[in-house]
C-alpha cells in the first residue's frame, strides 16, 4: 500500500509522495510565529529608536510627545524581544524534532545563549513594575 499524501502540500521532494517538512500545516504554523515574533519585536525596537530621534531633534512640543511615548514604551522594548525570542528557539527546536537540542545543529546553542538575555535585560517583573511607575504622574 502507497504511503499517504499530505493533500495540502504543495513540493513533494523524496520518493512516493514524501513531502518537504515546511509543507506541513504545523511547521508553516510554527515559522509563521517565528516570522511573527522577530518582524515584531524588529518594529517595537526601530519604532523606539525613531522616537529617541525624534526626541532628540523634533521641536520641543513634539520632543516632548516623543519622550513620553518611549519613556512608556522602552520597558516593553527590553523585555518583549528577549522573551519572545526564547519562544521562536523553542519553536525552531521544536521545528528540526529530537536532532534540534543536539549539539549538530546551532539551534541548541542560541537557545541557551538567549535565555541569558532575558536576564541581563531584567525579569519581566522588574520591566513591568518601571512599565507601571513610568504611569504615575
Amino acid at each position: 500500500m502507497p504511503a499517504p499524501v499530505n493533500k495540502g502540500a504543495s513540493r513533494a521532494s523524496g520518493p512516493a509522495g514524501q513531502v518537504v517538512i515546511a509543507d506541513h500545516a504545523d511547521v508553516k504554523r510554527m515559522l509563521l510565529a517565528q516570522k511573527a515574533y522577530s518582524e515584531g519585536a524588529l518594529a517595537l525596537v526601530l519604532y523606539s529608536a525613531r522616537l529617541l530621534d525624534d526626541e532628540l531633534t523634533a521641536d520641543r512640543e513634539a520632543a516632548e510627545e516623543a519622550g513620553n511615548l518611549l519613556a512608556l514604551l522602552t520597558p516593553l522594548t527590553k523585555s518583549w524581544p528577549s522573551e519572545w525570542a526564547q519562544r521562536s528557539l523553542d519553536l525552531a527546536i521544536q521545528i528540526h524534532g529530537g536532532a534540534g537540542y543536539t549539539r549538530d545543529f546551532e539551534v541548541e546553542q542560541l537557545y541557551r545563549d538567549n535565555r541569558f538575555e532575558a536576564i541581563h535585560e531584567g525579569t519581566t517583573g522588574i520591566q513591568a513594575i518601571d512599565l507601571v511607575q513610568s504611569q504615575d504622574p
